[in-house]
């Protein structure tokens, strides 16, 4: 694997939020705010001069963690350590990198477009979206230490439908027995799970304008999405099965959420110039900005310890 040293200086940038902040009220209806949310540390990307770049938010900073010219995105923290999407050798990667991203390493060895990886909560397997076999198809990984030499061999998951079904945005569980992901194997794209040792995927949404970019609530009982009916907005359907139900909406558009066991970020206008990072209650409530709009941040991903 080849592996990548980099020195920097993180830059760090203060924004107007508490390690605990505090969610004052909530809206006229619905259930009660709880009487404060702790902002989770998470990660984002942003843009910096002409790339996208990964961006660390804790304790009330924000540090830039990228320190190449190159697009870094597909942010997503577990287990101690980064995994991200990079076209800084040439095409898109995945990479995997220490929680600094000081040290960093290439995952994946392919022409094909290689993307949204995802660590599962043991930090032994990477799953993510590659369309080395024709159409873009989920894949599995392992995931190497940060000192290895070489690349591993990426095997395709197993998920019952035809290979020229489009997969994409897989999210592992809490306890990583199960994997959920987007694919348009109905006709529209709609949310799926299926086990993480592979087999015949069940559906989880019939959306009349889609269902995009699965995130897994605590505990692993229900799972938010991103609808299009209108603006983009959140959605909420649970893992047993039933009917989703409206979780959060915007006056623009939303970007796919990440969950904890009390908040669910999200970005405004996430393709526009317009919004913040927001974060919602998960008990349901009126929204806080944690971050307004300075670098069209994007991709919130709550780190996973």
């Amino acid at each position: 694997m080849k592996r990548r040293r980099t020195r920097r200086h993180p830059v760090r940038v203060a924004i107007a939020m508490s390690a605990a902040l505090t969610v004052a009220g909530c809206g006229d209806s619905g259930p009660t705010t709880p009487p404060s949310i702790t902002i989770p540390s998470f990660l984002m990307v942003g843009n910096d001069g002409d790339f996208a770049q990964i961006y660390r938010v804790r304790d009330g900073s924000v540090v830039k963690l990228s320190s190449v010219d190159a697009n870094d995105v597909d942010p997503k923290g577990a287990a101690g350590r980064i995994v991200f999407t990079s076209d800084r050798d040439g095409n898109s990667e995945v990479y995997i990198a220490d929680t600094l991203m000081i040290l960093s390493g290439r995952v994946t060895n392919n022409g094909a477009q290689d993307t949204h990886p995802a660590l599962d909560p043991s930090g032994s397997t990477i799953v993510f979206v590659s369309d080395r076999s024709g159409a873009p198809r989920l894949w599995m990984i392992p995931a190497p230490a940060l000192d290895a030499s070489g690349f591993g061999t990426a095997v395709a998951l197993e998920t019952g439908s035809a290979t020229s079904a489009p997969e994409t945005a897989p999210a592992w569980s809490p306890d990583g027995s199960t994997i959920a992901f987007s694919s348009t194997r109905t006709g529209r794209s709609e949310i799926f799970i299926i086990p993480a040792t592979g087999g015949t995927a069940v559906q989880l949404t019939n959306e009349i304008g889609g269902a995009f970019d699965p995130a897994w609530n605590s505990d692993g009982s229900a799972i938010y999405f991103t609808s299009t009916i209108g603006t983009l907005q959140l959605r909420r359907v649970p893992v047993a099965g039933g009917s989703a139900k409206d979780f959060a909406s915007d006056s623009v558009d939303l970007d796919a959420t990440s969950c904890d066991a009390s908040v669910c970020l999200a970005a405004e206008d996430p393709a526009g110039s317009q919004g913040s990072i927001l974060a919602y209650p998960t008990k349901g409530g009126s929204p806080v900005s944690v971050i307004p709009r300075t670098r069209s941040e994007r991709e919130v991903s709550i780190e996973v310890q």
